[in-house]
């Protein structure tokens, strides 16, 4: 009988990256299916034809991670959307067994989700993405979005002992520049936020693929106008 751990559909593993978990070598897990259909995501496969792509088995990965454990201490949940399914907690509760750190990445749609996972203290590190100005969430998203789950989400980990970072990813002609500032403003007490570059590569929305990404000039001006925002007080920085 299939565990609940199990029942997670894993459709990636990236055995050592120096990238997703700042500072930290860790093994990044991708999960299958997304809630979301923002229309410049690049893991267009992961969200619209994940039942098309193979699981991993959970055994095969765990058996890798123990492989390198004494290089490996640190597991990057990302996706698609991992919070959409059920057997999570299970599945982050496997890789807390064999001793690793756990960074789960967001959009903050199951804000029960992320306090159950933190009240069993299941994971050390959250990175939610904030798609744009919550006024105009569903043009980020690409689908009806209640955004006091939203706010709920930033709330509890604004609050919580969990360390965590905010993302925003610009995408040149679909954000403006405010809308960027309105987030940080929006968030100015938190301790990162972080300004992601936009990939034009298999993009749910194959006419994202045509825009060109902002030139780097650009997002170093978008970042410091970004810090001039956020809270000296809390050291918050934007990268």
């Amino acid at each position: 009988m299939r565990s609940k751990a199990d029942s997670v559909p894993i459709k990636g593993f990236i055995e050592t990256s120096f990238i997703d978990w700042k500072g930290k070598l860790s093994s990044v897990i991708f999960t299958g299916g997304c809630n979301f259909r923002c229309p410049y995501c690049h893991n267009s496969d992961l969200v619209l034809r994940h039942n098309d792509l193979e699981d991993i088995p959970l055994s095969h990965i765990k058996k890798r991670l123990k492989k390198f454990k004494k290089w490996i201490q640190y597991v990057v949940i990302t996706g698609g959307e991992p919070t959409i399914h059920a057997g999570l907690p299970d599945l982050i509760e496997e890789f807390k067994t064999l001793g690793l750190s756990v960074k789960l990445d967001t959009n903050g749609s199951n804000p029960d989700m992320l306090k159950m996972l933190g009240d069993s203290h299941l994971i050390d590190y959250i990175a939610m993405d904030v798609k744009g100005p919550l006024d105009k969430y569903s043009k980020w998203c690409g689908v009806e979005v209640d955004t006091d789950i939203i706010k709920e989400s930033i709330k509890f980990i604004m609050e919580g002992s969990i360390d965590y970072e905010f993302r925003i990813t610009v995408v040149p002609f679909f954000h403006k520049e405010k809308d960027v500032y309105e987030v940080a403003k929006y968030i100015k007490h938190a301790k990162r936020f972080y300004i992601q570059e936009f990939k034009p590569n298999n993009t749910i929305d194959p006419s994202f693929m045509t825009i060109t990404p902002f030139p780097p000039e650009k997002v170093k001006e978008i970042k410091e106008n970004v810090e001039r925002i956020l809270s000296i007080e809390n050291n918050a920085k934007a990268f």
